[in-house]
């Protein structure tokens, strides 16, 4: 037999089964060859619902006559299968309409080169509490709810908006979402 024409055939046949390999490999006929884990992982960004933000406490400790300092505490909850970053929270603290203070937590990601110093894992079916402290001056406008704020005695409506971003596999999801939120 001619040994060309061996080289040949066995050269066809190593193409033709790389080909096969490379064919189904990738899923092209439906078959699919993705581990349970990665299915897992996919499927949670398919059934993605957003982190739920609640207030835990908001205490007023008075400075003096003219000033407080002001902790609010938010729980965050990830009730999703995967790990969810929660990236920032902005906030404005009203009393009737009338902005007391605001804040920021976190930072938002920008690029690929970032800190990861201000962000926040929450993993699965779990609960992060998450603080700021600012300080609030007495004014004219808030002069009449003074007293009633330094003695915890009032009730606050919490709104801003909180970032965060879940990823899977190669897949990310990434929201802003608004909130406006009540204490006690």
């Amino acid at each position: 037999m001619n040994t060309k024409a061996i080289y040949a055939l066995g050269g066809g046949i190593a193409i033709l089964g790389i080909a096969i390999f490379l064919i189904m490999g990738t899923g092209f006929f439906g078959v699919n060859t993705n581990s349970n884990k990665q299915q897992t992982n996919q499927n949670s960004l398919k059934d993605s619902v957003p982190l739920s933000l609640s207030i835990k406490n908001i205490t007023v400790n008075k400075i003096n006559n003219n000033a407080a300092n002001i902790q609010v505490q938010f729980n965050a909850y990830n009730p999703t299968r995967g790990t969810v970053i929660l990236e920032s929270i902005q906030y404005n603290l009203l009393v009737n309409d009338k902005r007391i203070i605001s804040g920021d937590i976190g930072e938002k990601l920008e690029g690929f080169v970032t800190s990861s110093q201000g962000i926040y894992p929450i993993i699965s079916n779990s609960t992060v509490t998450l603080k700021d402290k600012q300080v609030s001056e007495r004014n004219n406008a808030i002069a009449s709810i003074w007293d009633k704020m330094v003695s915890n005695k009032i009730r606050y409506t919490v709104k801003g908006t909180y970032s965060y971003k879940q990823t899977s596999s190669l897949q990310s999801v990434s929201a802003d979402k608004d909130f406006n939120l009540t204490f006690p």
